[in-house]
């Protein structure tokens, strides 16, 4: 699979980083997510690694035929009505697991938001695990996963002072439709 997978990715003209992150289980919070190829680039990069990845789709998209399809690729179904279940349900995986890269992306939503989503950073802290960042920029045609991991003793509006800074300036494949984080409080 990660020579097939790594073919795809070079024959569409995108690299991936080299990094693995050492741990065996972490959370990755991978943006921009602004169209359905974001899920395609990023699952091929994912595989070029051997990494064993598991991610969200919301639960609507898990219907015959394509149900079947979606679990085989990590996908889990999410209620996004849920939101308090989904991190406690995130938070056992990881414990439970051998190795486990859960991806998020913190966004939501494919559509313009400055509201990310905050889970990532509490399933990652009550679990215990590290925080990545990976990012898929159109404007390079790179994937990266960023070598150090987040600082969860950061609360988590600083962090998100953080990720406006690391994703400033990447393109998305519709960049209108991607907007850095702005949901922190400034002291």
């Amino acid at each position: 699979m990660e020579k097939t997978a790594s073919f795809c990715l070079k024959l569409m003209g995108w690299t991936v980083n080299d990094f693995r992150p050492p741990e065996k289980k972490y959370v990755l919070i991978v943006a921009p997510h602004t169209s359905a190829m974001d899920f395609v680039i990023g699952r091929l990069a994912f595989w070029t690694k051997g990494l064993p990845a598991r991610f969200f789709i919301k639960k609507e998209f898990f219907v015959f035929p394509i149900r079947r399809l979606l679990k085989a690729l990590g996908g889990m179904p999410i209620d996004r009505q849920q939101a308090g279940n989904v991190v406690e349900h995130s938070v056992n995986l990881l414990k439970e697991a051998d190795e486990l890269a859960l991806i998020i992306t913190p966004e939501g939503t494919r559509k313009a938001t400055t509201h990310w989503k905050k889970g990532f950073y509490y399933i990652a802290k009550r679990a215990q695990v590290p925080l990545y960042a990976g990012i898929v920029d159109y404007g390079e045609k790179k994937c990266t996963i960023l070598p150090e991991p987040l600082d969860l003793d950061k609360d988590a509006d600083r962090l998100m002072q953080d990720l406006s800074k690391i994703y400033h300036g990447v393109k998305a494949k519709h960049p209108e439709n991607f907007r850095v984080p702005a949901n922190t409080k400034t002291n």
